[in-house]
């Protein structure tokens, strides 16, 4: 992390809650269901939402695992 007052680190973090209680936490009514339920929704959001699926436009619109599958391929085709 940065200094205090130096908010650069935190920009993506910042950016991925803000993307979270947007698509699953203000979506409903989670302060009436159980704790279970809830880590439930948000670890499917991550895991099989917002890590698969969603575009992600720095990543040249692919989802993070896709980006970082083929940055893999890139750099083990150019090593061999």
């Amino acid at each position: 992390m940065s200094n205090t007052g130096k908010c650069f680190d935190n920009a993506r973090m910042e950016s991925f809650f803000a993307t979270l209680k947007k698509e699953i936490v203000y979506k409903f009514k989670t302060e009436t269901m159980r704790m279970e339920t809830v880590k439930s929704m948000v670890f499917r959001f991550i895991e099989l939402y917002y890590n698969r699926k969603r575009i992600y436009t720095p990543n040249g619109g692919y989802p993070p695992l896709v980006k970082r599958s083929l940055y893999y391929q890139e750099n083990l085709t150019q090593v061999v």
